[in-house]
């Protein structure tokens, strides 16, 4: 059945009206008219059995038929703080890690990092938060991930998480197989560096900040592919892929 997003402030006491986007989606893309059932998410826990009700250009109506129970998140909290890497590979982390399950996503700037100027930034974002939501409904999630605005360093390392972890690729003190024999944390906060990796004086810094530096193996391996190998090892560690 297909699924479509909608804002909590556009479901009403038995309705839910979809936005231009997604409405165009509904109508022209997949080709669904009145009658049609479908399933509908609210991005916060809320999942409905729907039917089309009324097509509008400006919003489709979907008729709730009933509450669906929740499904697809993690039972462990994850954060990933990513340094900011060009278009596409800041793209392909927030489609990915959003699929595995992260519940908080913050770009940061580095030293090594990708700059933008407060107006590309703020389209970046909006991007961002509109691919989240298109991973979402694909991936079969209920909780949509906050992705934040683009934060300095230093606001990277702030957070109140149990366990932090840096993956470095000049870490030689090994990987995360020793951390992974622990008990599942209460949550964890995760860095990945952007292309340039992080520098010596920001590893210091992290681990004053209480994160421990671990290594994703001898090969350098590109952005989207260092968010994606951390995520899907703390998830079968500590998450739900069993």
């Amino acid at each position: 059945m297909r699924r479509f997003y909608a804002h909590p402030r556009q479901f009403g006491q038995d309705v839910v009206t979809l936005d231009p986007e997604e409405t165009l989606h509904l109508a022209r893309v997949l080709r669904l008219g009145v009658g049609a059932k479908v399933q509908v998410c609210d991005g916060e826990g809320g999942n409905f059995a729907a039917q089309v009700a009324g097509l509008d250009p400006r919003g489709a109506t979907l008729r709730i038929l009933g509450k669906l129970d929740a499904w697809g998140e993690s039972p462990l909290p994850l954060v990933l703080g990513v340094g900011l890497a060009k278009g596409e590979a800041a793209d392909e982390v927030v489609r990915k890690t959003t699929e595995m399950g992260v519940s908080r996503i913050f770009p940061f700037i580095s030293e090594r990092s990708e700059r933008l100027n407060p107006e590309r930034a703020a389209r970046r974002l909006e991007r961002w938060r509109r691919l989240a939501r298109e991973s979402l409904k694909s991936c079969q999630r209920s909780l949509l991930p906050i992705i934040e605005p683009l934060r300095d360093f230093a606001a990277a390392l702030e957070g109140p998480e149990e366990v932090k972890l840096m993956f470095w690729e000049e870490e030689q003190g090994g990987g995360l197989r020793p951390l992974l024999q622990l008990p599942r944390p209460r949550d964890v906060r995760v860095l990945i560096g952007p292309e340039g990796g992080f520098s010596n004086g920001e590893a210091a810094l992290a681990r004053e900040a209480g994160f421990q530096a671990v290594s994703l193996g001898p090969r350098l391996l590109k952005v989207p592919t260092a968010a994606l190998a951390a995520i899907t090892l703390i998830q079968y560690a500590w998450g739900d892929l069993a």
